[in-house]
């Protein structure tokens, strides 16, 4: 009886060891195709936005009593959590404090290794909401941008007991390198043993703050961080959280292109899209459009091999068009970044005031189509396609598509051309011919881009490895296809 109960222990041993704790939750990883997330063995795309840890809605995180004088109401934020969550978004990119204040109310640490603790109780929040209401996090250490605004304040200032004159010394001083470990390490241990944490960004548009020409100094800083990362989590979990770094670059060339695009210490790309028309927007396609051809570009010159999502977007120097534009210019955008093949719509820079986030019926219009079944995404390349569609008819010239995807599935998203006279033109048979697909039976389902909802599912087939289909666009802005192989 002990033999068999030795035989046993030992037995489950040895499955622990090779494939893991079952009742542990595994951390986020990238799926099969390398295209998108996987998280337990199904996909997960992210859906989100940047938010900030005294933003707005998150005001109320920050509670105290003094003379009986209470202020604070967490609960009213785990509601935004919930409406979040029932739009569909599971993501949030955040900073871990916000530097933007002179005062430094919100810093982590002021001065260095002084631990803000009313902001611990802030994320202690802010996680226990996340993991109530499935929302992602991609936790950023510094926002270089506000510091260097406020850096006679900041405590990184040697004027301040920092350890450097300026941030052009930050990637590669001993100090400097060993507070951002310091702070990763503090989050490791106090919240890092979840799911819930999609990736650590690292830095935040490492080659616009930290001076020029550094492409040496951002390598060997992504290797070190990322390095003390993976092995202390490693060392406390088992795992470690997939890791980024984003640019303020769109696309990248050059040496920088280099240390970005084919960095082993990095699992997925993200970089900044605040191209010209997004900045500077004045009307709302020029921006998908921008956005469209920065995607594919990123993923071209990584050959692929990575996720790409763009972190930041929108105009945040301004904004001149009417109001009433504002969802429809993000509405464009998000459709056009996750149908060029960006591992999900890019996550939008609040730029109104103050920091709200409007046009959630887009973002649970992409979830629906998502979590629909049909594509089966863990195995679904998302490489650009728009080259094999090609449109027929009066309306060619005034519809543009966004396409990706491979021989056995294709997302295919379809926008009016608004900057065009579109007053006299037949919208009721715009004819596709889709190429470079299996032969076989594919389903083929029409979206409602605004509201989330399926329009119908026809069956067709692909023959020569082509399909034809029609559609009518008469009373829609712009359309989503999915298509999918369903047999031989």
């Amino acid at each position: 009886m002990r033999k068999n109960l030795i035989f046993l222990m030992l037995l489950i041993f040895i499955h622990v060891f090779l494939f893991g704790n079952p009742a542990k939750k595994q951390f986020i990883k990238i799926c099969p195709s390398g295209s998108y997330f996987e998280l337990d063995g199904k996909i997960f795309i992210p859906i989100g936005f940047n938010y900030g840890v005294d933003w707005p809605d998150f005001s109320n995180l920050w509670t105290g009593n003094v003379g009986g004088l209470k202020w604070g109401d967490p609960e009213s934020v785990e509601n935004t959590f919930k409406e979040w969550h029932m739009f569909g978004v599971n993501t949030l990119r955040i900073f871990m404090e916000d530097a933007s204040d002179p005062s430094g109310s919100a810093l982590f640490e002021d001065p260095l290794g002084n631990i803000n603790e009313s902001l611990v109780k802030v994320w202690n929040y802010i996680f226990e909401y996340a993991k109530k209401y499935d929302i992602y996090l991609i936790i950023e250490p510094f926002d270089p941008f506000w510091i260097s605004q406020n850096w006679a304040e900041s405590p990184l200032n040697i004027k301040n007991g920092g350890p450097i004159d300026s941030l052009d010394q930050f990637l590669e001083n001993p100090k400097t390198i060993e507070d951002t470990e310091f702070r990763f390490k503090f989050f490791i241990d106090h919240w890092g043993d979840t799911s819930h944490i999609l990736a650590w960004e690292i830095n935040n548009e490492i080659d616009l703050w930290y001076g020029n020409n550094n492409s040496e100094a951002i390598n060997k800083y992504i290797k070190t961080i990322s390095g003390f990362i993976k092995n202390y989590e490693d060392s406390k979990f088992g795992q470690h959280h997939l890791i980024t770094v984003s640019t303020a670059a769109p696309v990248l060339s050059g040496n920088l292109g280099h240390v970005i695009y084919e960095n082993k210490h990095l699992d997925f790309v993200t970089t900044h899209l605040y191209l010209p028309a997004v900045n500077n927007p004045t009307n709302t396609i020029n921006p998908a459009i921008e956005v469209s051809k920065a995607v594919i570009e990123n993923l071209n010159k990584m050959g692929y091999s990575k996720p790409y999502l763009d972190s930041e977007d929108g105009p945040i120097n301004g904004w001149s068009m009417p109001a009433s534009k504002n969802s429809q210019y993000h509405h464009n955008m998000l459709w056009a970044e996750f149908a060029s093949g960006a591992c999900g719509p890019g996550l939008k820079w609040p730029y109104l005031s103050p920091s709200n986030i409007t046009g959630l019926d887009t973002y649970k219009a992409i979830s629906n189509f998502i979590n629909s079944p049909g594509i089966n995404w863990l195995y679904f390349k998302a490489v650009p396609e728009s080259n094999n569609i090609a449109i027929f008819g009066t309306s060619r010239n005034y519809v543009i598509t966004f396409s990706c995807g491979d021989n056995t599935a294709r997302v295919i998203w379809i926008l009016k051309d608004s900057t065009k006279d579109l007053k006299n033109i037949e919208f009721s048979k715009v004819d596709l011919n889709i190429s470079e697909l299996e032969d076989g039976t594919y389903n083929i389902e029409f979206w409602n881009t605004q509201d989330g909802t399926l329009l119908k599912t026809i069956k067709v087939f692909s023959q020569r490895n082509k399909i034809e289909v029609n559609l009518n666009m008469d009373n829609l802005n712009d359309i989503a296809l999915k298509i999918y192989k369903i047999s031989n």
